[in-house]
């Protein structure tokens, strides 16, 4: 049994959501389009779209370390 009980709470603001949809959605669906017209296959186009994704996310992170 444990006996440190911790009650965790997660705030979600408005600034993640939109910034999960900017990214996930609008520039997944960019990178997609993009790597189907280069590629003109479904799993590569998928692939590029998850690449691309990626390296947003992992550009910002660069950026906000940079920048400190």
């Amino acid at each position: 049994m444990l006996h440190n009980q911790e009650f965790k709470v997660y705030i979600i603001t408005t600034g993640d959501i939109m910034r999960f949809f900017v990214v996930e959605i609008i520039i997944g669906t960019m990178t997609y389009s993009l790597a189907m017209k280069v590629f003109h296959n479904v799993i590569l186009a998928s692939a590029g779209g998850w690449i691309g994704t990626e390296t947003i996310k992992r550009l910002n992170a660069a950026v906000k370390i940079m920048l400190k």
